[in-house]
C-alpha cells in the first residue's frame, strides 16, 4: 500500500482539480446545474484511475471515504466551499455531491473486494460520472434548463452502451445495464417527470441500478 501513494495523490488530485474547475465555471457564470457536471467528468476520471492503477480496492475506499467525509463536513461547515457541485444553487437541499463518493464505497467494496472485478465496478460508477455528465450538457444546449428530457436520455444511452462494451461482459448483459442505467436517469432526481421518485437521487440510483443489474445477472447465468 506504501509503494502506491504516489497513485492516491494523484488521483485525490486530480479529483480535486475537477472541484476546482466546477467552481471555477461557477464563479463565472456557468449555472449550477451545469457546472457540477465537471465534477462529474473528474469523479469518473478518479474512479477509473483507480481500477487501472491500485492492485486492490483499499487504496479507492480510503479515497472514497475521504472525499465523503471532505464534501459532507463542507456541506455542514461552510456550503460554498464547493459551490461548484453542491451545496448552492436550485439543489442546495440535495446532497448529490456526497450521495457519488458515498455509494462507490459499497460497489467497490463489494464488487471489487469480494467479488474482484474492478473495472466492472468502476463502470457501473462510470454510467453516473460520463453518463449523466453528458447528457447534462446535451439539455443544456438543448433545453437551457435542467430538464429531463428525450435527447439527454439517447446521448445518456449511447453512453453508457459504450462504457459497457470497453468494461463488461458479456455484450448483451453490458447493454442490459446501459438501458436500465438511462431509464434510472430519466426517471430520478429532484426534476424527474415521476413525482414520486424525485426523492431517488440519481447520482445514487445510477450507479445502484447499474450494479444490481450487472452482478444480479451474472449471478443468473452463472459467472459469478
Amino acid at each position: 500500500m506504501i509503494a502506491e501513494i504516489p497513485y492516491a495523490l494523484l488521483i485525490g488530485g486530480a479529483a480535486l482539480v475537477g472541484l476546482w474547475w466546477a467552481n471555477f465555471f461557477f464563479d463565472h457564470g456557468i449555472k449550477h446545474w451545469q457546472s457540477r457536471k465537471i465534477g462529474h467528468f473528474f469523479g469518473g476520471v478518479a474512479f477509473l484511475l483507480c481500477a487501472l492503477l491500485f492492485s486492490s480496492f483499499i487504496w479507492p475506499i480510503i479515497l472514497a471515504s475521504m472525499f465523503t467525509l471532505m464534501l459532507g463536513g463542507a456541506r455542514f461547515i461552510k456550503p460554498t466551499t464547493f459551490r461548484g457541485v453542491g451545496g448552492t444553487g436550485r439543489t442546495t437541499h440535495a446532497l448529490a455531491e456526497v450521495w457519488f463518493p458515498l455509494v462507490s464505497i459499497p460497489i467497490i467494496g463489494i464488487g471489487w473486494g469480494l467479488f474482484n472485478k474492478p473495472l466492472e465496478s468502476i463502470a457501473c460508477l462510470l454510467m453516473m460520472a460520463w453518463g449523466d455528465c453528458l447528457t447534462g450538457w446535451v439539455r443544456a444546449l438543448k433545453y437551457e434548463s435542467p430538464t429531463k428530457g428525450v435527447m439527454g436520455s439517447v446521448v445518456m444511452f449511447f453512453t453508457c452502451l459504450i462504457i459497457a462494451w470497453a468494461f463488461l461482459s458479456p455484450v448483451w448483459l453490458g447493454a442490459l445495464v446501459a438501458l436500465m442505467a438511462t431509464i434510472t436517469e430519466a426517471i430520478c432526481g429532484d426534476v424527474s417527470p415521476v413525482k414520486f421518485l424525485r426523492w431517488a437521487d440519481d447520482n445514487w440510483a445510477i450507479p445502484v441500478v447499474s450494479f444490481l443489474i450487472f452482478f444480479g445477472g451474472l449471478y443468473a447465468i452463472g459467472q459469478l
